[in-house]
Parts: structure tokens; sequence; C-alpha cells
């Protein structure tokens, strides 16, 4: 799943959620159809927000930077 599809889910989950606020014998369900909205709404913004490639690993220890100052 990519980030979109993660925050379509949360997005379902919270309106199942939505559906079960109110009803008296209700709140359980709503609650864990709101933790699981969270949890993908969690996972959406954290593929939206992945750290940028760092330097590629070779077998002599790390990639130096072509923009380096060899001094």
């Amino acid at each position: 799943m990519d980030g979109r599809a993660h925050y379509r889910k949360a997005e379902q989950f919270a309106d199942k959620a939505a559906e079960y606020l109110g009803h008296g014998d209700g709140q359980e369900t709503a609650s864990v159809w709101a933790a699981v909205a969270q949890v993908h709404a969690t996972l959406a913004v954290a593929a939206g927000v992945e750290p940028e490639p760092g330097p590629k690993l070779t077998r002599q220890g790390l990639e130096p930077y072509p923009d380096a100052d060899p001094l």
C-alpha cells in the first residue's frame, strides 16, 4: 500500500467509526474503527515524509559525495 491508499483507508475507517458514535452499545466499536483509521492515517503520513536517500553503501564503505571538496 502506498500513502494515498492508506489515506483512503483512513477516511473509510473514520467514516465507519462515525456511524457508531452516539449509539449506546456502539461506543466500543467506534473506538476500534477510529484506532484502525488512526493507524492508516499515520502510515499515510509516514509514506509521505520519507527521508531523502543517503549515500550508497559499497563494499568499501560509504560512497563519497561527488561534490565533496577533496582537500
